[in-house]
């Protein structure tokens, strides 16, 4: 009777798992499919495991479909615990950071300029401005950031190329190089000291604010690496051809607009929210490789395993494209 009543309900299971699948993937409807979201479900297999020991003939949990609920249960109630802690640390907490403040000038080779290490203090941290003036001869703008455990906004600079403003609880915590060559204006704005050590400290109210600002005449190639932290650029009224996003446990806001024909957008993230904002007006097409990541589409269809398109994409006179390399990642793309 045990045996017959296991292989009815796992025979079950399977059927509508199946079932489940094969919708999601001929697009009879659309269920966003998260390991996050699976493991929460974690409590769940316990129970089965203590229906399975009554059923048991001996009323044992010594059996072996109830051992093997548990060991699924047992590293899924861990993630789900670990989970957690990620998302409470990035939405409510604050971080608090030390760097190492060895000064590795060797590494700034070829760059033509360094920004000065002079800080402001004030009594809630130090503050710093860094900047780049705008040159002739540049046909191609690259910037990199890299940086984290802050949050990053951007603003309009009129009277140079680049301006940073930064408002950190630490001291020197970026360094700006920058180089031209060939007519590429290259500026690389990143975190000071690759042994700088994260805390977290719940008890103190550290604020770490970085403020970019850009000039909107010359056409801009952006790297961002954001380890940990919050941000939101809007770019919609820059000249963005390509926007490379790396991040690991961030929450990122970007609006794009249309001021470029074609636009790549490259995500690699790990446990990241990115939300992307897109004109109405510019057709949009997304490859996403990340079958544990969350994906909520505006207006998109279905065009092939893994891609998805708004309609029209292939007409459309404007285009962004947006490869997605995830791993329990939110993704979400919204059309204004």
């Amino acid at each position: 009777m045990e045996k017959r009543t296991s292989n009815i309900f796992w025979g079950a299971i399977l059927i509508v798992v199946g079932i489940l699948f094969l919708g999601t993937n001929l697009d009879w409807f659309d269920l966003h499919w998260t390991f996050g979201g699976i493991a929460r479900f974690w409590p769940l297999l316990l129970i089965l495991a203590g229906v399975f020991a009554f059923l048991n003939r001996r009323r044992t949990i010594y059996n072996a479909t109830s051992a093997l609920l548990i060991a699924f249960a047992i590293p899924l109630g861990i993630f789900t615990c670990v989970d957690d802690g990620v998302n409470d640390w990035k939405d409510g907490h604050d971080w608090h950071v030390d760097f190492d403040d060895d000064d590795d000038d060797d590494n700034d080779n070829h760059f033509d300029h360094k920004s000065s290490s002079t800080d402001t203090v004030d009594g809630n941290g130090y503050k710093n401005f860094y900047s780049v003036p705008i040159a002739t001869g540049i046909t191609e703008t690259k910037l990199k950031i890299g940086g984290g455990a802050a949050e990053f906004d951007l603003e309009e600079s009129t009277s140079n190329l680049f301006e940073a403003s930064t408002h950190l609880q630490y001291r020197s915590g970026y360094v700006l190089t920058e180089d031209l060559a060939n007519g590429v204006k290259t500026i690389e704005f990143e975190q000071k000291g690759k042994k700088g050590n994260f805390h977290f400290d719940s008890d103190e109210n550290f604020d770490n604010d970085v403020i970019i600002r850009l000039n909107k005449a010359p056409i801009w190639d952006i790297d961002l690496g954001i380890g940990a932290g919050e941000v939101d650029f809007d770019f919609s009224d820059y000249k963005v051809k390509k926007l490379n996003m790396n991040s690991g446990a961030a929450d990122i806001d970007v609006k794009l607009g249309d001021k470029v024909d074609n636009v790549e957008v490259d995500i690699n993230s790990g446990v990241t929210s990115v939300k992307l904002s897109v004109p109405e007006g510019v057709g949009c097409e997304l490859r996403m490789d990340g079958a544990l990541s969350s994906k909520d589409l505006d207006g998109f269809e279905k065009v092939g395993s893994g891609v998805w398109q708004t309609p029209g994409f292939d007409k459309a006179t404007k285009k962004i494209k947006v490869d997605a390399d995830t791993g329990l990642s939110s993704i979400k793309i919204v059309r204004y």
